[in-house]
């Protein structure tokens, strides 16, 4: 079976980055190996999602990006999923309640897949253009950062939040700042990074949202710990709920 490296990855941040997917695969294996059929079903914090939702999702996902790599390659473009989002939620709606070892053998085969797929491609290869957000590879590098992460955590087997590196909770802050562009004129604040995002018009009585960035991250994807960020004056910490 083919392995993430970060022999072919252009910099250290993309290193760390592939190290850390690869990291991802090895936990999601063991979180999917551990989760019994019962478990499978339970409700988690995705609304109208169980774990099995999760499972498939990741191994449908998992395939869509080997696909974007392999078609980049040979200087082609395709869709992420054969006829777009309404397929991706038809596919997990009718096989999610699939017997569990099924969905198992369906994330191997998507994890390896890509792990194969993303083993082929130099340090140029990730600028190759593809269909996802109409961008170069990376963006795909980049979203099943987030996805393996994030969803690590949905399948509550002992993964938390406050276990992501502070580059994910950055990154994770960043990607999801447009949740509170309805919050009004604010700032996020990681003190244990010396970092700010600015979310509206700039306003110099602008409430400040801080925390560390682990924290931040957690709270705006909807994944909190048992530490929230606190918000300063009266103002009150928005919700955002649990990011899809």
């Amino acid at each position: 079976m083919a392995q993430i490296t970060a022999a072919n990855a252009a910099g250290d941040a993309m290193a760390a980055r592939l190290g850390e997917i690869a990291t991802a695969h090895a936990r999601l294996r063991a979180q999917a190996a551990e989760i019994g059929e019962s478990a499978a079903r339970e409700p988690i914090a995705l609304p109208g999602w169980t774990r099995a939702h999760v499972l498939f999702h990741l191994a449908d996902l998992s395939r869509a990006f080997a696909r974007q790599a392999e078609y980049a390659l040979r200087g082609e473009s395709i869709e992420l999923y054969d006829g777009g989002r309404p397929t991706r939620d038809r596919r997990i709606e009718e096989n999610h309640g699939k017997p569990l070892g099924w969905i198992r053998e369906q994330l191997e085969e998507g994890l390896s897949a890509l792990e194969t797929a993303w083993d082929a491609l130099s340090a140029a290869d990730w600028e190759l253009p593809c269909s996802y957000r109409n961008g170069p590879l990376t963006k795909t590098q980049l979203a099943w950062w987030r996805e393996t992460e994030l969803h690590s955590v949905d399948l509550m087997c002992g993964y938390h939040t406050k276990q992501w590196s502070p580059a994910l909770s950055a990154h994770v802050v960043g990607f999801l700042l447009p949740r509170l562009e309805d919050a009004g004129p604010l700032r996020l604040r990681a003190a244990d990074m010396g970092e700010t995002w600015p979310i509206g018009a700039e306003a110099p009585d602008a409430a400040v949202i801080e925390g560390s960035v682990t924290e931040l991250a957690g709270w705006l994807s909807g994944r909190p710990d048992a530490a929230l960020p606190t918000a300063t004056g009266s103002a009150e910490l928005p919700e955002p709920g649990a990011w899809p």
